[in-house]
Formats: C-alpha cells, structure tokens, sequence
C-alpha cells in the first residue's frame, strides 16, 4: 500500500490533535514536500526562495485520505493495476487537508465533490484515475519503474529539475493562495473536530466504539 491516512479510531477517542495533527501535517510535511525548505526570510513578497527536489510516488494497493492527499503534490506518480485512490471526507466528517482545493485542479470542480462528498474511488486505469496518476504498472514490475522515472527526473540535474517543478508549482498555487485557504481550513476544520456529528459520523461509518485502540 501507499498510505492509509489518519487512524479513525484514534481520532474517535480524541487522541489526534488539531494543532499537531491536522495544522502540522498541512503546513509541515505536505508543504514540505509541495514547497520545500524555505530559505529566505522575505515571506510576504510571495516569491519562493526555497530548496526542493522531485518527488515520485508508487502506489501498489492504495493512497486513501491522507494517502490521497500526497498523491496531488507529487511530481510523478505510478500506480500499480488494481490499486485505487480516494478521499472518504464525508464518512470521516472532517476537511480532507487541502485536496478540496487542489484535487479540482487534476478532475475537476465534479469529479472532485463526487470524490470528497459521495466517496467515489478512482481507479488509476480509468480515465478518471488517469487524472490523478501518470503510469499504470504491471504488478511486480513497480520497481524498475520507480528506478526509470528517478532516472528521468535528475537526468538534467537536480536543479533544473527542482526549478521547472517550482515554475509549474507558481501557476497552480500561490503562497498567498496557500495562506488563504488554510486561514478557511483552520476556522472549518476546527468546528469539524469538535462537533457532534463527527462522534456520530465515525460511529456509523466506522463503527469506532466497538474498534480497540
């Protein structure tokens, strides 16, 4: 598998934090990864001093919820036939990190509310599934891809690499773009986690009461 996401069960009993979690996962390890180390200490000119190298993801059975989310930072991602992708947000009852956001620019504003908000799964050999990942790969033959498109990335160097993916990464998403949404994601996903109904969203779907830690 690629990613399994948070464990429910834990976030049932109130042992994932807001502030540790779900704010230091988004604006630390996926940022991270998006955006790299940020090296200058100008942050309101928007202008992304950082150093950052390419990323490439294999998925051999699944990325769900957390997993998913890496998946629309990476630069190149292959997945292995049969495996699947998908975001169950309403079932979890809480705000999928930033992918509201960034999942409409790989399917689109419908595909993306039918993933967030009625759980479709995408399969990477469909054309759905062929917007979210770059290669489909035969079982059993995952790494020599993952070695090839390694190769590929750095073959021009790391730099240039790191400065094209930059390039591209400023006509999808903005710092101040960034900011904004995770000022809405804090307020929204704070009134998720503390509400009723995600006690009783996790009861239903998940069964969580009955499930051990």
């Amino acid at each position: 598998m690629f990613n399994s996401g948070l464990n429910l069960t834990h976030l049932y009993h109130g042992q994932i934090s807001f502030v540790d979690f779900m704010m230091a996962r988004e604006l630390g390890l996926v940022a991270k990864l998006y955006r790299g180390h940020w090296l200058d200490g100008d942050f309101e000119s928007g202008i992304e001093d950082t150093v950052e190298k390419p990323w490439v993801a294999a998925v051999e059975a699944w990325a769900i919820g957390g997993g998913c989310q890496i998946l629309l930072v990476m630069d190149r991602v292959l997945a292995e036939r049969g495996s699947y992708f998908n975001l169950p947000a309403r079932k979890e009852g809480i705000v999928p990190g930033a992918s509201p956001r960034r999942l409409t620019k790989f399917v689109g504003d419908r595909l993306a509310r039918q993933a967030i908000m009625f759980e479709r799964a995408f399969d990477p050999a469909s054309p759905e599934g062929r917007l979210l990942c770059d290669e489909v790969v035969e079982p059993g033959a995952m790494d020599e891809a993952i070695d090839r498109d390694a190769a590929q990335l750095v073959s021009s160097g790391v730099v240039s690499a790191a400065a094209n993916r930059k390039a591209i990464r400023l006509g999808e998403e903005s710092v101040d773009e960034f900011r904004r949404y995770m000022a809405m994601y804090a307020r929204e996903q704070s009134r998720c986690m503390y509400s009723p109904a995600l006690i009783r969203n996790l009861e239903t779907y998940w069964q969580a009461q009955r499930r051990r830690l």
